[in-house]
C-alpha cells in the first residue's frame, strides 16, 4: 500500500506543478493570437524595401509618359502601404510595449488585451493585403508601360 500512496503522492505532485506552471487556456489563446499577428507583419515587412524601390521606379516614369496618372495612383498605393505599415507598428507596439511581455495580467486584463489584440488582427490582415495588392499593381503599371 506504502508503494501505491507514494505513487499517488507523486503523481499527484507532479500534476499540482505542471498545472501552476501551465498557461490558462486564457493565456494560450493569446499567445497564439499574438503569435499570428506577428507571423502577417513578418511576412510583409520584408516586402517595404521593395515598395521604397518601386516609388522610386514610378517616380523616374511620373511626367514622362502618356500614363502619368496610372504611375500616379500606383505609386500613392504603395506610399499609402507603407505609410500604414509604419503607423500599424507604432500603435500596436503602444499597445503592446515589449516590456509587457513578461507581466502577469488578471483574467479580466488578459481578455481585455485579447479583444485589442482581435481588432489588431484584422488590421495587420488588411495592411498585409493592402501592400500586397499595391506592389502587385505598381508591377503591373511598370510592365504595362514597359511593353509599349
Amino acid at each position: 500500500m506504502t508503494k501505491l500512496s507514494n505513487l499517488v503522492f507523486i503523481l499527484a505532485a507532479l500534476l499540482l506543478t505542471y498545472s501552476c506552471d501551465s498557461l490558462s487556456k486564457e493565456e494560450e489563446a493569446f499567445d497564439k493570437k499574438m503569435q499570428e499577428i506577428i507571423d502577417v507583419h513578418d511576412e510583409v515587412m520584408p516586402k517595404m524595401g521593395e515598395m521604397s524601390a518601386l516609388i522610386k521606379n514610378l517616380e523616374s516614369k511620373i511626367d514622362t509618359t502618356n500614363a502619368t496618372r496610372n504611375y500616379k495612383q500606383a505609386q500613392q498605393n504603395l506610399k499609402d502601404g507603407y505609410d500604414f505599415m509604419m503607423e500599424w507598428m507604432s500603435d500596436f507596439s503602444q499597445k503592446f510595449p515589449h516590456d509587457e511581455k513578461n507581466k502577469e495580467l488578471s483574467k479580466e486584463e488578459l481578455n481585455a488585451k485579447m479583444k485589442i489584440l482581435e481588432q489588431e488582427e484584422v488590421e495587420v490582415k488588411e495592411l498585409r493585403d493592402q501592400i500586397n495588392s499595391s506592389i502587385q499593381n505598381a508591377k503591373s503599371v511598370l510592365k504595362i508601360t514597359e511593353e509599349e
